[in-house]
């Protein structure tokens, strides 16, 4: 059974090739086999806004793939913040609707499975069927305009955002071509039921009920630490430091459900700014293949539940 296995990278215009490539070269030499390209700040044309950035080039693109070539690597892109499924603003959803068209387009160039994004936040108490009708709109787009890679929206880590766990698989599930990106550290964070053993199967049995998922189409799997407030998600962190996500019981789940080729695992964990912490998203994806191919399962969850208290279930 091959283990899907990786890391975030940012990536932009400005990165140079010199670092891009330093960065792939320690990819390579950690033997991890799976790289996010994080468009997070990108944008279209020319921005005011302090932070962002424009989007990388085909040249960029090409020269990267020589590196880290997709029939070696499970390669995947998130879109930036600024797209939004959720607004109902014609301007700002046809402005999320060309993000999301350039960032497929970026997929194609790297051969990417998926395009993992956030919808956003609620506009409404209940605004899913507004969800669906936008990203059934993308979805004919991307058909429309052929792209290969799948859309995977991301579960939200903030109990304001855009959405849980059982409402994007239900969303996603009626969309053809449609995952969804799970990111264990957000459903724990928004109070989702991931610190039982029953809690994990509930889910996996509802994705097998859902999506046909295989060893070449893999469900997005985010993971990290997470600071966790009252609202839900507040930071990420590294591994066992800030609230505790239960990331040893949600893996001892999926190893005895045999469910490693149905998943592609993205380590998103981060040192938060101003803190001194020994450790970076390589060394926990390491720490989590270590786990993975150990014969050490975890069935009780030893930390401390979010605040939410299992609000989803």
């Amino acid at each position: 059974m091959t283990i899907s296995l990786g890391v975030s990278v940012s990536y932009s215009r400005f990165l140079s090739q010199k670092t891009a490539s330093k960065k792939f070269q320690e990819i390579k030499k950690k033997k991890i086999n799976a790289i996010e390209f994080g468009l997070l700040n990108c944008v279209l044309g020319k921005s005011q806004i302090p932070g962002t950035v424009p989007y990388p080039s085909e040249k960029q693109v090409k020269a990267a793939t020589e590196i880290v070539p997709p029939d070696l690597y499970y390669l995947s892109i998130h879109a930036p913040y600024r797209i939004s499924a959720t607004s109902e603003d014609p301007k700002k959803l046809q402005y999320s609707k060309s993000n999301m068209s350039k960032s497929l387009l970026i997929a194609d160039w790297f051969g990417a499975h998926h395009v993992t994004f956030h919808c956003g936040s609620f506009k409404r108490k209940h605004n899913n069927a507004h969800v669906q009708r936008v990203l059934e709109d993308w979805e004919a787009w991307r058909q429309h305009k052929g792209y290969n890679a799948k859309m995977a929206p991301e579960v939200g880590g903030k109990y304001n955002s855009f959405a849980d766990f059982f409402t994007l698989v239900e969303i996603a599930g009626t969309i053809d071509n449609c995952l969804i990106t799970w990111d264990i550290s957000h459903d724990f964070a928004r109070g989702g039921n991931i610190t039982t053993e029953d809690g994990v199967l509930n889910r996996l049995s509802l994705l097998d009920q859902t999506f046909e998922l295989n060893a070449d189409n893999r469900l997005p799997m985010h993971f990290s630490g997470m600071v966790v407030g009252k609202a839900g998600e507040q930071h990420h962190t590294l591994l066992d430091q800030g609230t505790g996500v239960p990331w040893k019981l949600v893996f001892s789940v999926i190893k005895e459900q045999k469910y490693l080729n149905k998943v592609s695992l993205i380590c998103e964990s981060k040192v938060p700014k101003n803190e001194k912490i020994l450790g970076n998203s390589l060394s926990d994806a390491i720490r989590v293949r270590d786990f993975l191919e150990s014969d050490e399962l975890e069935k009780t969850y030893k930390g401390k539940p979010g605040h939410l208290d299992y609000y989803f279930g």
